[in-house]
């Protein structure tokens, strides 16, 4: 009875095993495949001197808090200006060179027309106490925010660091090595109990 116990419990490892290492590879193949879909598409648009189908830009100011906050990261996808309208989130660039071409992401709270000029949007921080000094003109709109992945710009900052990458191979390095290792054990117990049993019956 205690053997099966045993037998059981090896079986139920191994398929938890098998189900936890099968679905972080597919997760990591799903990545893969997005991120080279993401580059591949980004190359494309800008050999076709268009904007990227859509983008990922990590906020690093707090003038979103409470709707996009530090860290978070905001999917943009390219849209037609035309059918920008006020409360959209947008990403832009700044013609202020004090953002040194650093992308920003604010709220339109005002579609104006200013004449000679076109149409412009009126854009502002939600957590800022008044609209940005400059109108953003539909040429600099990179996109429209779609939805946000909470704290993942942590991770990016991290891998960014010095030891960000290291530890992000080594974890994974140290998983597959101990469960080699733990393989070996087995084996090697296995084979020590059957050279015990081949003695016993040797003895006989």
């Amino acid at each position: 009875m205690e053997e099966d116990k045993k037998i059981k419990r090896k079986k139920v490892f191994k398929m938890i095993y098998k189900i936890i290492s099968y679905t972080i590879i597919c997760i990591l193949m799903a990545i893969a495949a997005f991120l080279i879909f993401y580059v591949i598409s980004g190359k494309i648009a800008q050999k076709q001197g268009k904007k990227p189908l859509f983008g990922l830009y990590t906020i690093i100011s707090p003038s979103m808090t409470g709707t996009l906050n530090v860290y978070d990261v905001a999917f943009t996808m390219r849209i037609d200006t035309d059918k920008l309208k006020e409360g959209d989130i947008i990403t832009f660039y700044s013609t202020n060179s004090f953002f040194g071409g650093t992308p920003i992401t604010h709220r339109i709270i005002e579609v104006v027309n200013v004449p000679n000029s076109g149409k412009m949007f009126r854009v502002k921080g939600d957590a800022n106490p008044k609209a940005d000094e400059e109108k953003v003109i539909p040429s600099n709109v990179v996109g429209k925010v779609m939805f946000k992945i909470p704290q993942l710009g942590r991770v990016q900052f991290f891998l960014a660091s010095k030891g960000g990458w290291i530890i992000a191979i080594m974890i994974p390095a140290l998983v597959i090595i101990s469960y080699d290792i733990y393989k070996i054990f087995r084996l090697f117990l296995l084979k020590s109990k059957l050279l015990s049993m081949e003695n016993e019956h040797g003895n006989i």
